[in-house]
């Protein structure tokens, strides 16, 4: 069937995010259900199998921002503490 493949670039340029946080949003998006993706890790691109919408374009990602926000309050605690830890790591 169709599928889309959205760059990290591109979502982390929409969302406002590192592109290291892509995989977190959208492991995110697939867990709430609104969307059905794989993500190929090599060549850093996401591949949208299935949509709560037809189109998955900027605005897409901009509504499914504001649909996450309590996902990234929790992820951002997560993240704040792992970045802590290799913050002491890296020295």
């Amino acid at each position: 069937g169709e599928h889309e493949e959205i760059p990290y670039s591109e979502i982390a340029s929409t969302l406002s995010v590192e592109e290291d946080d892509v995989e977190k949003w959208v492991i995110a998006a697939v867990a709430s259900g609104l969307m059905e993706a794989k993500m190929d890790q090599l060549s850093k691109v996401v591949i949208v199998e299935r949509c709560a919408v037809r189109q998955f374009g900027t605005k897409e990602w901009s509504a499914l921002k504001i649909r996450l926000e309590k996902y990234k309050t929790n992820v951002k605690g997560v993240l704040d503490a792992l970045e802590k830890s290799s913050a002491l790591t890296e020295g």
